[in-house]
């Protein structure tokens, strides 16, 4: 009966795992266009093309509807075409709103990814600012990371393990 029962909550914490639903919305540009194209979904993508402008930036807004992990990417189409730039990743005040204390700052000449965690409900600023370049056009990526299924398998199993241990050991 035990182990009936134990398969029946590993098997409703498999089931109940799923991907954050994440929104991103661009905030607006200088120097370029900037467009979102897949967004609430586990993944969002956006871009957006330099025409002439030796200066330009482009700043957008994310959010989570679960506290995830995230892995955001930009990328530079040609790649060579990047002079200079600063990625901003921070936490803001609200839609549009201002950076907070926890900003954090990339100088970058090319393609570039990280990972950050999002709380539910928080806005964060995924922006790049002070970039120089010729004509290019550019992509970002964001995506939840998803927590396997067979993790909260593992946990159950494990139990199981130390059980059966537990129990061979009161025999001896």
């Amino acid at each position: 009966m035990k182990k009936a029962m134990l398969f029946a909550v590993a098997l409703l914490f498999s089931v109940g795992v799923n991907a954050a639903t994440l929104n991103l919305t661009g905030i607006g540009s200088s120097g370029a266009s900037q467009s979102v194209d897949v967004n609430n979904n586990s993944t969002v993508l956006a871009g957006g093309t330099v025409g002439e402008s030796s200066s330009w930036s482009s700043g957008f807004d994310l959010t989570s509807d679960t506290d995830t992990a995230v892995k955001v990417e930009w990328s530079f189409n040609p790649f060579t075409a990047l002079d200079s730039a600063v990625l901003v990743f921070s936490e803001i005040t609200g839609p549009s709103g201002g950076y907070t204390g926890s900003t954090q700052y990339f100088n970058i000449t090319g393609d570039f990814s990280f990972t950050a965690f999002l709380t539910a409900g928080v806005y964060y600023a995924v922006d790049i600012i002070d970039a120089t370049s010729s004509i290019l056009k550019y992509d970002v990526s964001v995506s939840a990371v998803p927590v396997p299924a067979a993790l909260f398998l593992f946990a159950p199993a494990l139990l199981g393990l130390l059980g059966m241990r537990r129990k061979t050991a009161v025999a001896a």
